[in-house]
């Protein structure tokens, strides 16, 4: 339960959670598509005319130092699963000092990164609009900011689209490519009119492409099975880059000499497709560059605003930051000053690609080395609440080279960039000192170390009551939603967790734009449930009235269905109730949370269409057979005992040419059918050990029969027929049939079995 739940609740208390949607798929997706960007598309003829062939080198060299730090980053990212990433291990790991220099250095490696991908998208596209690069870059920054303002969602299928798409088109490349390298280029490796200068000057550059895998750390808290997920995800991602990046340069240094005039171009990437492969390979090339681009930007953007309102939450950054917009939900203030900086810099440094790559390198740099002091740190206190399920092999030999590797390619960059961090260090040292210092509370590991030794055990017991109160009673699970149905669902719920000894749990997701930080939202539904009564509140008041074990939790999510399917899996629910008002059709259903669930779910799910219930002394049963009738039947007895009710089982016979005006023969056939019908039902009743009146109808449809039967009994229980997957039942099967065409409430039913 731990590794799923921000945190545990006792039974009736609210717990505001963010749920855990990102698979390893999703979380790959967002390091290699962050990093797949302008590095490779922009910079390989650059720093190869820069250094010579030993370039591809270079590339390998900062890929090795980001694998150090990416497996330092899983244990700190699997033993603190937080919102914040990078800065939050800094703070966890050294107290707010450095948690205010980290942070920054993250928000605005970040800036920087976002302005070196536009400056790459303004190459590309500017090759075929005779447009200034700088001005189709701030362009495209003013656009991407105003998306991430609204809260245009981009979708985790989207995402791995994109990724996929431009591993596809260097892949062709590389294929297409390496057939025709001149090893000659490759010779020499060090060039004797540049030496090893030229590999020591550009690696501090490249080493902005692998930037993306912290952004995986960042999101932690959203990755499901983080356990396995997350080391994967955030190591893999860097060498699948590495890889990549070093095939693709190697093909452009075999293809043309290091020293040929045409070699230090931003675009030569797309001139070497072209002479491969014609207009085919130019093209592609450059779909690619301006999707990676674009893509990285867009990442960086809405991981910025993630950073500040990390840094908000924890008082080291202004509360003006994290203002979610009322409209679009997004913390629209942060994403605005983010993108607002990133054009800054392209106006006054658009025209030096480099010094933009140097300074994003550099201050991602600092935070790597102490990302590697992080896990050494925390490592050495063994701390109570810190257990990482993945821990960094060979410590601690792997953080102290990843220290080494990062504090070596710093000291490479040029003088400017050196100048330019440590200024935004200073002035973020002064931030602190002068404005901060005495208004925070947070403490490194050394003074909260003893509140853990005190608290940690008794969180343990009760996590362990929690889990054995989970498994001692069944749970039933109740979205709650919409407050038109919520009183006739609480009348069903109750009824059923008395009858199954079950404990109900509420649960309300809070949906948010992709864009907008689960915390924002979590702390947002905090501040309005201490101003007003929730639905959540007002349901676990009524269900306690009567006497039921409630938990009661609100879930902060970007898709409504995972977020309850998550929970679902959790608490390991025997039973989904969920309601809906309206017709059960295709149009009316497809896209909802209804049948997002249902299309997903391996529970039992219960669908109540509200026609009105209140009193109810008869229950209709249509029984067809298998493993929804036995679960429909069961959930009658269930709540007949409650309710003091009488049940009708009925089974109708199908008559093509049913009427009024029958023959004696007609009706001696009818009365054996009907025998049979009477000794099907009797049949299942004994199986399942209920009890009720059967009744068997003829008429020309089944559902034609159940409506109408139906205006006799105060609610219907049906079981779904055996077609009923979810496109049959968007597309009218019997339940739905039945649910739209009586006037008394339906109980649709679905079991797992």
């Amino acid at each position: 339960m731990g590794n799923n739940l921000k945190k545990d609740t006792p039974d009736g208390d609210i717990g505001t959670e963010l749920a855990r949607e990102l698979g390893l798929g999703a979380a790959m997706s967002i390091g290699i598509g962050t990093m797949v960007c302008a590095g490779i598309f922009v910079l390989p003829g650059i720093t190869a005319a820069k250094a010579g062939p030993i370039v591809v080198l270079a590339f390998a060299l900062c890929g090795l130092v980001a694998v150090l730090i990416a497996l330092c980053m899983s244990e700190l990212s699997t033993g603190m699963p937080c919102p914040g990433g990078g800065y939050l291990f800094i703070v966890r790991a050294f107290g707010p000092m450095m948690g205010t220099v980290m942070g920054w250095c993250l928000w605005l490696s970040l800036i920087f990164a976002s302005a070196f991908y536009m400056i790459g998208f303004g190459y590309y596209v500017a090759d075929v609009l005779p447009i200034s690069h700088v001005w189709l870059a701030l362009i495209m920054t003013g656009l991407l900011t105003g998306l991430n303002f609204i809260g245009a969602k981009e979708t985790g299928g989207t995402q791995n689209v994109i990724v996929a798409g431009l591993l596809i088109a260097l892949t062709v490349f590389f294929v297409r490519a390496v057939i025709d390298v001149d090893v000659e280029n490759l010779r020499p490796l060090i060039p004797p009119e540049i030496g090893i200068s030229g590999f020591l000057v550009v690696t501090p550059v490249l080493f902005v492409t692998f930037m993306g895998f912290a952004e995986i750390a960042a999101v932690s808290e959203e990755v499901k099975n983080p356990d396995r997920n997350l080391p994967i995800a955030v190591v893999g991602s860097v060498v699948v880059v590495t890889v990549v990046y070093c095939l693709v340069e190697f093909c452009v240094v075999g293809l043309l000499r290091y020293d040929d005039p045409k070699m230090a171009n931003e675009t030569i990437l797309m001139e070497l497709a072209r002479m491969l492969m014609g207009k085919t390979g130019y093209y592609l090339i450059l779909l690619g560059g301006i999707f990676a681009t674009v893509s990285s930007a867009n990442a960086s953007i809405m991981a910025a605003s993630r950073i500040c309102f990390a840094m908000g939450r924890d008082r080291l950054m202004p509360d003006w930051f994290n203002k979610i917009h009322r409209r679009f939900r997004t913390p629209y203030r942060s994403i605005v000053v983010t993108g607002g900086l990133a054009m800054f810099l392209l106006v006054i440094l658009g025209t030096h690609l480099e010094l933009i790559a140097e300074v994003g390198a550099f201050l991602s740099l600092l935070l790597y080395a102490f990302i590697s002091l992080a896990c050494m740190v925390m490592r050495h206190a063994e701390l109570d609440w810190y257990k990482p399920s993945f821990k960094t092999p060979l410590y601690p030999a792997v953080p102290i080279l990843g220290l080494l590797g990062c504090l070596f390619v710093m000291g490479l960059t040029s003088r400017p960039t050196i100048l330019i961090g440590l200024g935004i260090i200073a002035g973020t040292l002064i931030w602190y000192v002068l404005f901060l210092r005495e208004h925070t509370q947070l403490v490194g590991v050394s003074n909260e170390l003893w509140q853990m030794k005190v608290i940690r055990p008794l969180v343990a017991k009760a996590e362990d009551y929690a889990a054995a109160r989970r498994d001692a009673f069944p749970v039933i699970l109740w979205p709650l939603s919409n407050p038109a149905t919520e009183g006739a669902l609480l009348r069903v719920g109750t009824a059923l967790a008395k009858a199954r000894s079950s404990r109900l749990h509420l649960a309300h997701v809070v949906s948010l734009p992709r864009q907008t930080p689960l915390e924002a939202g979590r702390m947002e539904f905090e501040q309005m449930r201490r101003e007003q009564e929730t639905l959540l509140g007002v349901a676990s008041r009524r269900a306690s009235e009567q006497g039921i074990r409630a938990r009661v939790n609100a879930l902060v999510a970007h898709s409504v269905p995972s977020a309850l399917l998550n929970i679902a899996d959790i608490e390991q629910t025997d039973i989904i109730l969920m309601g809906w008002r309206g017709d059960v059709r295709g149009p009316r259903l497809r896209g909802t949370n209804v049948a997002g669930v249902a299309k997903s779910a391996d529970r039992n799910i219960l669908v109540l269409k509200d026609n009105g219930l209140s009193k109810v002394d008869r229950i209709l049963v249509p029984v067809g057979g298998g493993p929804h009738t036995k679960l429909g039947l069961k959930i009658a007895h269930q709540l007949a005992a409650q309710w003091r009710a009488t049940i009708t089982a009925m089974t109708v016979k199908v008559d093509r040419e049913y009427s009024d005006a029958v023959s004696a023969f007609d009706l001696g056939s009818r009365h054996i059918l009907q025998d049979f019908g009477e000794e099907f039902v009797c049949d299942l009743l004994k199986e399942v050990g209920v009890t009720a009146e059967i009744v068997v109808v003829t008429d020309t449809e089944i559902s034609q029969g159940i409506i109408k039967t139906a205006p006799d009994y105060d609610l219907i229980i049906i079981g779904a027929s055996n077609e009923w997957a979810v496109r049959q039942w968007l597309f009218g099967s019997i339940p739905d049939r039945v649910a739209n065409h009586v006037s008394v409430p339906v109980l649709m039913v679905r079991s797992k079995a």
